[in-house]
């Protein structure tokens, strides 16, 4: 038969090289029961022999679908989200799928150019992890709500499915542990109003606050990101608001509290106990020791795309909505590492 470039031969040669019809190339190659073992046998020593490697954009039209995902994110570099990506990505990877990351930066312009142009080459579905402000015009543009899965908050819309982490009661849990620590004068960063998992972490906090009678909290309105613990911190101290503990809305933020601290020649946790949300990767390093809620960031990433897959072969729609309980790691920058010593942690 003689071997081609791979890159010219298509499935016509395939069928020409065994003797059989375009069909069967087909259905051998999707691995259908009603080929006989001989021509099956044949189509694939052909395969073999010409080097055949079928076109994605063939077998999508076959099978109508790209096996193309797409993950909207806020902000590629917050901590949060490669990992998020990672444990998304080998998930869809073992299934045969392929995963776009597309940072959004919380604009809804940029969420409405990515999805129009994937939709374009037959984007098959969507894992949304960005902060929210979209939600509307995703629903819009995909059509379908099996095609959607909303992970790191909870969407407005209750009918679409969602996999969480339990954002109050990890917040509450945090703020607690604070407080029978001896902590009263306890300041919180927020994350902005229109997210609902900040809005729950904050709710979760003043809810727990408010359980003790001379506890007070000091709260500042801020982002994701680490310039806002780095702005928050640097007031409260310039105002002298006495704080003895802080909480970050997320790891980012605790970061940029940190450097600020021990810019000022604060110890943690001796001079400021100092706690993040997420469970992040970086926050376990020896060098931030950061205490932190563990969301359970791989978990939260693999049952998002078994969902969305689930969905996808499903002719009937019936929403998924899980909300994960999450986990207090304490490390150093709360405990001290006389108590805990240095390590990645402990529940």
């Amino acid at each position: 038969m003689g071997r081609r470039a791979s890159w010219r031969v298509t499935i016509v040669d395939v069928a020409h090289a065994a003797g059989v019809s375009v069909s069967t190339v087909s259905r051998v190659l999707r691995e259908h029961v009603d080929v006989q073992a001989e021509t099956r046998a044949r189509v694939q020593a052909a395969i073999n022999e010409l080097d055949y490697r079928p076109s994605p954009i063939a077998r999508a039209l076959v099978s109508g679908e790209t096996r193309l995902l797409a993950l909207l994110v806020s902000d590629i570099t917050n901590p949060f989200y490669p990992q998020l990506a990672k444990s998304i990505e080998h998930e869809a990877v073992g299934t045969g799928h392929t995963v776009v990351i597309c940072n959004t930066g919380d604009q809804v312009a940029e969420t409405s150019r990515h999805l129009t142009r994937l939709l374009g080459q037959g984007l098959d579905g969507v894992i949304h992890a960005a902060v929210g402000l979209d939600e509307a015009a995703v629903l819009s543009l995909l059509g379908d709500y099996r095609r959607v899965v909303f992970t790191n908050r909870q969407p407005m819309s209750t009918s679409v499915s969602y996999v969480v982490s339990d954002n109050f009661g990890g917040a509450a849990e945090l703020t607690r542990h604070l407080l029978s620590s001896g902590h009263r004068r306890i300041g919180f960063i927020c994350g902005p109003s229109y997210a609902r998992n900040a809005t729950e972490r904050l709710r979760g906090f003043t809810h727990a606050m408010g359980e003790v009678a001379d506890a007070e909290g000091a709260v500042a309105q801020g982002e994701f990101s680490k310039n806002s613990g780095e702005r928050a911190v640097t007031k409260w101290l310039d105002e002298s608001r006495g704080l003895t503990a802080i909480i970050a809305i997320n790891d980012a933020v605790a970061l940029g509290a940190m450097e600020v601290l021990i810019q000022r020649g604060l110890r943690m946790p001796t001079d400021m106990a100092l706690a993040g949300f997420d469970g992040t990767e970086v926050a376990a390093s020896p060098v931030m020791s950061l205490t932190s809620v563990d969301q359970h960031i791989e978990e939260i990433g693999r049952q998002a795309v078994r969902v969305l897959l689930k969905q996808l072969g499903s002719e009937k729609y019936v929403p998924t909505q899980e909300v994960l309980p999450t986990r207090l790691l304490l490390r150093d920058s709360t405990e001290g590492p006389g108590r805990l010593g240095r390590g990645p942690g402990r529940a």
